[in-house]
């Protein structure tokens, strides 16, 4: 299985993350908003990741936090596990997606 990192943060704030909780390792790769033309909640960047990764729509799931995020996933034709951070998406979003409270409530959707 690879894991991507899919963000609109800069890659300084992303290294910087990701070193400080000791979290490089378990990533394959970084596509940020600096590596497309049109970034969240355009589909690019997720699109991108999967050309990168070689893995079809259908294989892949994204994991989002944010409003945008979850739109960027669904407009790409992907999958959509939402762990709200602090906004909401809308209700007609999270119809759209598996929501869940926290990323170890998601473990179960993978048994």
């Amino acid at each position: 299985m690879k894991s991507y990192i899919t963000s609109s943060s800069d890659m300084e704030k992303i290294n910087f993350n990701l070193s400080h909780n000791d979290l490089r390792q378990y990533f394959a790769g970084i596509v940020t908003g600096e590596d497309v033309k049109n970034n969240k909640p355009a589909p690019d960047i997720y699109l991108h990741a999967l050309d990168i990764a070689k893995v079809n729509k259908n294989e892949a799931v994204i994991f989002e936090d944010v409003p945008n995020g979850v739109e960027s996933g669904l407009n790409a034709g992907i999958d959509v596990v939402l762990v709200p951070d602090q906004v909401m998406p809308s209700e007609e979003i999270t119809k759209k997606v598996t929501v869940v409270k926290t990323l170890a409530d998601a473990i179960p959707l993978f048994e």
